[in-house]
């Protein structure tokens, strides 16, 4: 299954309150660290949209926390699937991509 999404950067309004919806504590500690903040959160959500999308599920099945975006010491994003989406894999794993522009950011996710 593959998921995509596509996020226009400048439709994050207020970065702050979306990051306490939709990210955990590992995600939020990780954007901090950039100026460009707005993108990284424009990226987070394009990330979980993707692989809920790839999933194909909705978010009333499972949590925008339990989809973690995590970044290998390369830089190499990763995902990390917790509670209900950990059991909806039922042992595989979810590949993601990312590519940005100045305005725009999108997402691919791939179940394997």
């Amino acid at each position: 299954m593959i998921g995509f999404d596509l996020e226009h950067i400048s439709k994050v309004k207020d970065e702050n309150r979306l990051l306490k919806k939709i990210a955990t504590v590992n995600e939020i500690a990780y954007i901090e660290k950039f100026k460009n903040k707005k993108e990284k959160v424009a990226s987070l959500w394009a990330v979980k949209e993707a692989v809920f999308k790839c999933l194909n599920v909705t978010n009333e099945k499972i949590s925008f926390k339990d989809i973690e975006l995590g970044h290998l010491e390369n830089g190499k994003p990763i995902i990390i699937l917790h509670n209900e989406a950990l059991k909806l894999v039922k042992g595989k794993t979810v590949e993601i991509s990312l590519s940005h522009t100045k305005d725009i950011v999108g997402a691919v996710a791939i179940l394997k």
